[in-house]
């Protein structure tokens, strides 16, 4: 088993590969200290790292071994315990210079294909998918904004633990010039002629901007699990389904499973209509859901007439939104669904686990597009689903309050995430209201009342830009709150605009 785990620098590999190593009993191998250790041995040795044949002397000849401590591992050149030393401001500096020397590269890979030929491996640097472990049973291709990047590596060298210690200030100027220094790699690791960074085939990217480290772990853990279990060949699809972004390597790389279309009468599976992109569904599938819209959208429309007011707000075809609404009826979702179809905005919406206990209604479901959820943990997939949804361009619809609110003493318990989920996507998100539709089923009676007049109003799209000067996470919770306000401040516009609605 071999799992190669590829990014930038500062993205968080070197901590990710250890965790990944640590759940799944495989041995860590940090191919980035190996560049790092010759790149000491330069600087100590006073040889210039443009001396390209001195340099690649040090890497044929160089000692590297790796060992363990409580503190973690420990790097030996030539018998020296240089774990520190190779974390250094002057070695941040100086490292792409000598990786970027063909033979460099040769000497080090020829070490690392041997390593990895002794037993189960996870590996990380710049070239391992793509140069090192090119049939690689899993790989990953893990990234993050520079100014995360630069603050990560800001806080280490400070003694800090990025995992843990998230958020916590740094000195300002050095983070400013490690920033600098980490655009400066970026362009070197992209633009060198000997393995530059690139995803390799196959490749899962994760951003983990805004990932928490145990969520990236539990990511690249459940593909090793796959890859244990089904093989080279699931593991390929696994990564190819759960593919966020576009690949970014040459065209003859395959295409992830959200960019395939799916074949009618072929059996496709209710996590096949899940997964894939809503414009490469089927025919059959395309025909079917047009025709419930039209249908269904006629019926509810003639029964309980809805309008929605500043619809122009919603029906402008921008890039993908998360869309949030208050909830009170199973009309909601349907209504907001068909006029979003009927303007040709693709959307799913995020319904509870609990309706997949039928099967008619998961076939039904699915072929809408809709995405479950399960309520009672931190469910990972449908982030994922969402994710991946919202960055291919489509709307996202959920119902933060989790269940339908019959009466105004209900409690409410709202239930958050769409903003980590639009953070994550790089999109905005859109605040929604909805009144009228809870009194179309009056409490303690099963009868519906018919001709009952629905409202819905859609509200401004808010972005990230906009909120600026706190943490990722502080972001996340602002918009949340700062959506629900808006929610609910539609709502109760709604209600003065027509009394009698709640």
């Amino acid at each position: 088993m071999r799992v190669a785990i590829d990014g930038p620098a500062g993205s968080g590999k070197s901590t990710v590969a250890r965790e990944v190593a640590k759940r799944c009993h495989i041995t860590y191998l940090d191919t980035g200290a190996m560049y790092r250790a010759v790149t000491w041995k330069c600087l100590s040795d006073g040889v210039p790292v443009t001396n390209a044949d001195r340099v690649a002397r040090i890497a044929r000849e160089i000692q590297i071994h790796f060992g363990t401590s409580p503190h973690g591992q420990t790097v030996h050149v030539d018998g020296m315990d240089v774990t520190a030393a190779i974390r250094t401001a002057a070695v941040d500096r100086n490292v792409s210079a000598v990786s970027a020397i063909p033979a460099v590269r040769q000497a080090m890979v020829s070490r690392q294909r041997q390593l990895g030929s002794h037993g189960d491996v996870v590996a990380e640097g710049r070239d391992i998918g793509t140069v090192v472990f090119p049939d690689a049973e899993v790989k990953v291709f893990l990234t993050a904004d520079a100014a995360t990047r630069a603050h990560r590596r800001a806080m280490q060298r400070e003694g800090m633990d990025a995992a843990v210690d998230e958020g916590a200030p740094t000195d300002a100027g050095e983070e400013k010039q490690i920033l600098d220094e980490l655009l400066r790699r970026d362009e070197l690791d992209r633009t060198r002629q000997a393995s530059p960074l690139r995803m390799a085939a196959g490749a899962r990217e994760i951003d983990s901007t805004s990932a928490s480290l145990e969520d990236v772990v539990d990511e690249i853990v459940s593909m090793v699990g796959v890859a244990r279990n089904k093989g080279t060949e699931c593991s390929e699809k696994a990564a190819s389904v759960a593919s966020t972004q576009h690949q970014r390597g040459p065209a003859s790389h395959p295409a992830s499973k959200s960019e395939k279309k799916l074949k009618a009468f072929r059996g496709n599976s209710f996590d096949d209509y899940r997964d894939a992109a809503m414009r490469n569904y089927p025919l059959p599938a395309k025909m079917l859901m047009g025709t419930a819209v039209g249908v269904v959208g006629a019926l509810t429309k003639f029964i309980w007439p809805w309008q929605v007011e500043d619809g122009e707000k919603l029906w402008v075809k921008r890039l993908g939104r998360m869309l949030v609404m208050n909830h009170s009826s199973m009309l909601d979702p349907v209504v907001t669904y068909i006029t979003l179809a009927v303007h040709g905005i693709r959307c799913r919406f995020i319904y509870k686990s609990e309706f997949d206990k039928s099967r008619i209604a998961s076939w039904f479901l699915s072929r809408a597009g809709a995405i479950p959820v399960d309520r009672g943990k931190a469910d990972l997939k449908a982030v994922r689903r969402a994710v991946a949804a919202l960055k291919r361009g489509e709307c996202v619809l959920v119902f933060p309050e989790g269940t339908r609110i019959r009466s105004e003493d209900q409690p409410v318990t709202l239930h958050g995430g769409f903003a980590l989920m639009a953070q994550l996507a790089k999109v905005p998100v859109q605040p929604l209201a909805i009144v009228g539709s809870r009194q179309i089923s009056p409490q303690k009676t099963h009868f519906k009342r018919l001709f009952w007049r629905v409202y819905i109003k859609a509200g401004d799209v808010m972005s990230f830009e906009d909120i600026k000067g706190v943490s990722r996470k502080e972001a996340s919770a602002t918009m949340e709150r700062l959506v629900m306000e808006q929610v609910y401040k539609l709502r109760d516009e709604l209600r003065v605009e027509h009394p009698g609605k709640i």
